[in-house]
């Protein structure tokens, strides 16, 4: 009888497993097609020890993919995305990456400009085995791009999409409050609400939770309201900046839960409070905002208490940025803060305290995308060995 790959490789110990990996490259590797957990959980296990960044500088119709060395930031081009059932001349963007790997969406071409209703393409690849997986279509948004956000279960395998869009419901005129959000068209009044649905990797399927109280934030920066990260097993949106300023979550269970921005007490300068550039990042493995002010910037933790959460102010950083320097896009790998401009990397070293400055891929200001990776040789529709 002829056995699988993933017969073969079941019976190896944990040894001879990572003495594979250490001879055998993820690129060989994906020429094999089932592959166990097993080998999947090993091969995973030892690229977390050199955790690197996936970069992508601008956003284009074919996406190019970037693996920069987190020590000397040195990049080398890791793969070019270019699927073949991606809509016609729209740009692709990366959107969330984790265990090797990434989720990028792009719009849905429509030639019919009366079409008031918004769609997105969200594809699950993995750059280093140069698989695609395009997910079935979500409900279409009514008027505004839908918000994505991205979780990851426990097992490697297991990830969800979270999706926001916008529903239209026709009511009576009588009906029509001063509360709510509301559409006419001609004599007919709808009533918008926002809900959302969640594509698990489990059953390769959508399925609707309900309402949300809130919709993410718009930001030039962040392309389709995607901008989010995933930590403590919650997903997290900015919603506002304005003051008080508020916090999108959503837990696996698809529990939902505003929270509001820290408050900058005795302050008296706008420039000194919550700023137009204020990012959500992952510090020492909690949930942080990183607010940027003129010469410096802040890094607020959410904390538990026990009873309750709050924010602490834990660092404030003299800053080499420039008033004129306009950070893209800002992430955090392991002790390093790091800030993406047009042109530079600017990045600080939490223990010693220096700020290092690289020349980088230079983004031209569209929308560039930066996130901490591991090479992986995980399959994109979440099953091992199947």
């Amino acid at each position: 009888m002829v056995k699988t790959c993933s017969q073969r490789i079941k019976p190896m110990s944990a040894v001879d497993a990572v003495d594979l990996r250490s001879r055998v490259s993820v690129k060989s590797i994906r020429y094999c097609k089932t592959i166990s957990k097993y080998l999947a959980e090993l091969q995973l296990s030892e690229s977390r020890k050199n955790p690197s960044l996936v970069v992508c500088p601008t956003m284009e119709t074919t996406m190019k993919l970037y693996s920069m060395d987190a020590r000397s930031f040195r990049r080398s081009l890791l793969n070019t995305i270019d699927p073949s059932q991606r809509s016609h001349e729209e740009s692709m963007y990366m959107i969330s990456s984790s265990n090797g790997i990434i989720c990028c969406v792009n719009t849905i071409c429509d030639e019919d400009v009366e079409n008031k209703f918004c769609h997105l393409q969200i594809w699950i690849c993995n750059p280093c085995t140069r698989e695609t997986l395009l997910l079935p279509q979500g409900r279409p948004s009514f008027g505004i791009e839908p918000s994505v956000g991205v979780a990851y279960g426990s097992d490697i395998s297991d990830y969800r999409i979270f999706r926001i869009f916008c529903v239209r419901k026709e009511i009576p005129k009588e009906k029509v409050t001063v509360k709510g959000y509301y559409f006419r068209e001609g004599q007919v009044v709808y009533a918008l609400a926002f809900e959302c649905e969640v594509y698990s990797s489990n059953n390769g399927s959508w399925k609707n939770i309900g309402s949300v109280p809130c919709v993410p934030m718009c930001s030039g920066l962040r392309p389709y309201r995607t901008g989010h990260i995933f930590v403590g097993g919650k997903i997290y949106w900015l919603v506002s900046l304005d003051e008080p300023g508020e916090i999108l979550s959503v837990d696996l269970e698809g529990r939902f839960e505003v929270i509001n921005l820290p408050e900058y007490k005795d302050v008296i300068n706008e420039e000194d409070k919550i700023t137009e550039a204020t990012h959500l990042i992952i510090f020492q493995g909690s949930l942080a905002l990183l607010v940027l002010h003129p010469s410096e910037m802040d890094i607020w933790v959410w904390k538990d208490d026990g009873d309750k959460y709050s924010w602490d102010l834990v660092l404030t950083i003299k800053t080499p940025i420039r008033d004129e320097e306009l950070v893209l896009s800002v992430t955090s790998l392991k002790n390093n803060i790091i800030c993406v401009t047009e042109t530079h990397w600017r990045i600080y070293d939490v223990e010693t305290k220096i700020w290092r400055k690289r020349r980088g891929p230079r983004t031209g200001f569209r929308n560039p995308a930066v996130f901490p990776f591991t090479e992986s040789i995980l399959p994109c529709n979440g099953g091992v060995g199947l």
